[in-house]
């Protein structure tokens, strides 16, 4: 997904379905679908009761062969092109985090007679969403102001939109108006605030991912300066990537922290946060053609493990119509046998 759920057009799941059958096989109905759920769960405390809730977000149902008494297939591989618009306004993959995980996958099942187990697979279908990176929040980056007629500070980084494994760089200004002030420390810390919701229930956890203390303030014309650098750690299982829905929110920020010593040697603490936005770059949004691992070309040397691949590889196919019309297609023109025979 590309931009907000506000704003975003959406997008298009495309994919096949593939039956390998290896004899005569008696089969009621194929049905293929597609669903989404989520869940959200924590135990009660002092300030917040045990919250818990898993509900249906999206679902959407395929029937490739109809509900009869039963159809007889003969021997072969048979395959169905499926495609599903997306609405931009669902809510991304979310896994790994303590209370709340969002989740989308694919179900088949070829329901099968009375004395016979029905044929199942599964496959997980990772949403993700890539903020357009011209907006009002990603373009400011510096947080500037007067503390209590002691400073003038002005912190900045780089860019406010980062992606797992980057770099913050941060630059400190600190002007003082009263001379006798000194720095005696200061630090910045990476934090992630996730919420959760359950109805009008609403829980909020923050810690902190990574951290940095700086130790080289320079003066120069009248001015304390330093740069520092903070890691966003690169494992989603660790950092996630913001979201913004009504079932999980993610936010992260930086908070810096100068402690001062002031006249009569009080300590005191300029606190100041800068929000951060976690989100794809470029590269992650680039997946591989179809035409690059193919497991229905019949040219490819382990077309003969095609339901084990199906399970494992998630492909990027063109429209169902645009295979059928391309003469160059690579798919097996023969790999779909001739329609079932139903009994009488």
């Amino acid at each position: 997904m590309h931009g907000t759920p506000q704003e975003s057009a959406g997008n298009v799941l495309r994919g096949r379905l593939v039956l390998e059958l290896c004899e005569v096989t008696k089969i009621k109905s194929i049905k293929l679908t597609f669903q989404g759920k989520s869940k959200v769960v924590w135990q009660g405390d002092s300030t917040s009761k045990f919250q818990s809730e898993e509900k249906t977000i999206f679902q959407h149902d395929w029937i490739f062969l109809e509900q009869k008494k039963y159809h007889i297939l003969a021997p072969g591989n048979y395959n169905w092109g499926f495609e599903l618009v997306l609405p931009g306004s669902l809510p991304e993959t979310i896994a790994g985090c303590d209370h709340g995980s969002i989740e989308y996958k694919l179900k088949a099942i070829a329901e099968r007679h009375s004395f016979a187990l029905n044929l199942n697979a599964r496959q997980k279908i990772t949403l993700q969403r890539c903020s357009f990176l011209n907006s009002e929040d990603a373009l400011d980056t510096v947080v500037a102001n007067t503390w209590t007629d002691r400073v003038v500070y002005d912190f900045s980084v780089d860019s406010k939109t980062l992606t797992l494994g980057d770099d913050i760089s941060l630059s400190l200004d600190i002007k003082p108006l009263n001379q006798s002030l000194r720095v005696r420390e200061y630090s910045c810390t990476f934090n992630e605030c996730i919420s959760y919701s359950v109805g009008t229930h609403k829980r909020s956890i923050s810690k902190t991912l990574n951290s940095v203390r700086g130790d080289n303030l320079h003066w120069n014309d009248y001015l304390w300066t330093d740069s520092l650098k903070i890691k966003i750690p690169k494992s989603k299982t660790i950092c996630h990537y913001d979201t913004d829905n009504s079932i999980i929110q993610i936010t992260h920020e930086l908070r810096l922290s100068i402690i001062f010593a002031v006249e009569d040697n009080r300590l005191v603490e300029l606190r100041a946060t800068l929000p951060i936005i976690i989100t794809l770059n470029n590269d992650d949004m680039e997946l591989p053609p179809y035409r690059e691992f193919d497991p229905f070309n019949v040219n490819n040397v382990n077309s003969h493990r095609i339901n084990e691949l199906y399970e494992y590889v998630n492909i990027s196919l063109p429209s169902y119509d645009s295979i059928i019309t391309d003469n160059t297609s690579t798919y097996n023109k023969d790999l779909t046998p001739p329609p079932p025979i139903y009994a009488v």
